[in-house]
């Protein structure tokens, strides 16, 4: 695998886990605030923020890793031997249409609680479309407990 592939591989795995902070510290402080019946504070809008930022660049270093990786090509090749094999469809069709509708779900949450009237409406708008797009970030993620596994951690190729 060229040094590129390994620095963006890092990356795409490093930015899994800053997403899976940076949701759950969303998603709580909307609950929180939803239920606590708080105002909505920068610091809440802020954490959204950086989900969905977070979530931007693990997207877009994951399209790069779905070209130069071959994914593609493997789709384009044989689309029947590629639906065919649980794995091989996971990663060429399930995990990045997953992703996408999560990292959507993401955004409508962010755009809702922007244009919201008062603070229980964002924290409300937050809590359920960042909940449902941490959900579905969730679902699709190839952990290592799963039939197409990933490690948990990958290091310029040294995986734990």
């Amino acid at each position: 695998m060229s040094t590129i592939n390994l620095i963006v591989q890092t990356l795409h795995n490093l930015t899994r886990w800053g997403i899976v902070i940076l949701g759950l510290v969303a998603i709580i402080r909307a609950f929180a605030g939803w239920f606590g019946k708080k105002e909505y504070t920068p610091a809440d809008n802020r954490a959204g923020m950086l989900y969905t930022i977070a979530f931007d660049i693990q997207f877009l270093l994951g399209i790069v890793l779905y070209f130069s990786k071959g994914w593609f090509g493997v789709l384009t090749a044989d689309f029947n031997a590629s639906m065919s094999s649980v794995g091989t469809r996971f990663f060429t069709i399930d995990h990045l249409l997953t992703m996408v509708g999560a990292l959507t779900l993401a955004h409508v949450g962010r755009a809702l609680s922007r244009k919201a009237a008062d603070a229980a409406r964002k924290h409300r708008s937050v809590a359920i479309w960042y909940g449902l797009s941490f959900a579905l970030m969730l679902a699709a993620v190839p952990w290592p407990f799963t039939a197409f596994a990933r490690p948990w951690l990958r290091l310029f190729g040294i995986s734990f």
